[in-house]
């Protein structure tokens, strides 16, 4: 199976933007700490918008076990259709050993397992087609916090495509990302401003900023 730049980017993307899904997972650290969300929660709808907020664009549903880590994460589409579907398995350490994304027609699109450094957060995602052969691998590294600061996506043939570096706010939020491409030149920059917070102070509204110009608002509900 061949898989297109177009594609890689596309994924790549959405690992950056729904970063929720990689990043510390230990004994002390389950993923609702690691996202910073406070509170017995269950469930965590996140409704993207268009800019002026009047034109759904996806919805991402994410659920969590009773430890607290992710067991589905499922996207929509504004009709209410799924596109994507993702399920995470653990060790007996409550750390992810591997995601299986799958279409929307129910087969598997992507399998990605992971490797962590001393302090259990994930250092290397190796993503694998349906049929098994890696055609991503990303390496990340982190600040103090847990905080993933450094994103490198590189292609099957070990060649870098896509550098995220990210900057966070004091509590946990993602503030600033920058991607470049493979000539490590600028591509994106990308802001986040938050707004409305429940009484856990979980964010419930954020506006992503591309290049200083609005394209998107995410409502979140929290359960």
């Amino acid at each position: 199976m061949k898989i297109s730049l177009t594609s890689l980017l596309l994924l790549a993307g959405t690992i950056c933007l729904f970063a929720q899904t990689t990043g510390t997972h230990n004994h002390f650290k389950n993923d609702l700490k690691r996202q910073k969300l406070k509170g017995n929660i269950t469930t965590v709808t996140e409704t993207e918008y268009n800019a002026a907020g009047d034109s759904m664009k996806l919805k991402a549903v994410s659920k969590f076990n009773e430890k607290g880590n992710m067991k589905e994460f499922v996207t929509y589409s504004p009709t209410g259709a799924i596109l994507s579907r993702t399920t995470f398995s653990y060790n007996d350490s409550d750390k992810l050993v591997e995601e299986l994304r799958y279409k929307a027609d129910g087969t598997l699109n992507v399998k990605t397992t992971c490797r962590y450094d001393e302090k259990g957060n994930i250092i290397e995602e190796y993503n694998y087609d349906f049929n098994g052969t890696l055609f991503m691998k990303v390496l990340s590294k982190y600040d103090g916090k847990g905080n993933r600061i450094v994103k490198d996506s590189y292609n099957s043939f070990g060649a870098l495509f896509l550098k995220c570096n990210s900057k966070f706010d004091e509590y946990g939020n993602e503030i600033t990302s920058k991607e470049y491409d493979s000539h490590k030149s600028l591509k994106f920059a990308t802001t986040f401003d938050y707004d409305n917070t429940d009484k856990n102070g979980n964010w419930l509204k954020r506006t992503t900023y591309k290049n200083d110009q609005p394209v998107a608002i995410t409502v979140r509900e929290i359960q």
